[in-house]
């Protein structure tokens, strides 16, 4: 099946590791939860394999979730409602990712690996806190990029590519996203990162599925 995520090939060879070691199955039911958040968040294709794991992890995720993925739905005021695969893309996906975004992916990590509710509390107070950065970031960021392109319509008939070293290289390929739903044009935000210009890049091909991952509260 060529459609796994990261997280659903690093299950798959969980799985071969327990069938070679006839280790019972059972033993990495606890991993599907984990395993639901990423096929949802990654937007790969919800058919075949991914739909069963899907299906079984957000049973997981609804019943009984680990310690950090609990805290997440929390803080994000989704506890007393079936977990859907939306909430997933738009409540729960864009806080871990906005640690990565704006700091480091460590503490997603720590989070969700966290055992205790008052040790993944904490860290989900960081992880909100980051999102909420990585949200005003992304909207000045955005006004920024929009104000250039159209003060300079001319010059982007065809592709728009946007270099600004102050803007936060964490966010850039979410403003590349915003711009193409605006211009619908083939699409570069760059930045400066250690000496070098790193940044983002969204054709029209993949337009479709970059305004639904990027589309956070």
């Amino acid at each position: 099946f060529h459609f796994l995520s990261g997280c659903g090939v690093g299950f798959k060879f969980l799985q071969a590791y327990s069938m070679v070691n006839k280790l019972p199955f059972e033993d990495l039911q606890e991993y599907l939860d984990l395993l639901a958040v990423s096929i949802a968040s990654d937007i790969v294709p919800l058919i075949d394999e991914n739909r069963i794991l899907a299906y079984y992890g957000i049973i997981k995720l609804n019943k009984k979730p680990r310690v950090g993925l609990k805290a997440i739905i929390t803080a994000a005021g989704i506890e007393d409602k079936p977990i859907t695969v939306d909430d997933i893309v738009f409540k729960i996906g864009p806080r871990i990712n906005a640690a990565g975004r704006i700091e480091s992916g460590k503490q997603a990590v720590e989070l969700l690996i966290s055992e205790k509710d008052d040790e993944a509390f904490l860290h989900c107070e960081k992880i909100s806190s980051f999102n909420q950065t990585r949200r005003n970031i992304d909207k000045i960021i955005t006004e920024e990029a929009l104000k250039e392109t159209l003060s300079n319509n001319d010059r982007y008939k065809y592709s728009t590519v946007l270099f600004n070293q102050d803007w936060h290289k964490g966010v850039v390929g979410i403003v590349a996203s915003r711009l193409i739903e605006s211009f619908y044009r083939p699409t570069i935000i760059l930045t400066e990162s250690n000496g070098f210009a790193t940044g983002s890049a969204r054709s029209l091909s993949s337009s479709l599925a970059a305004r639904r991952s990027e589309r956070t509260e």
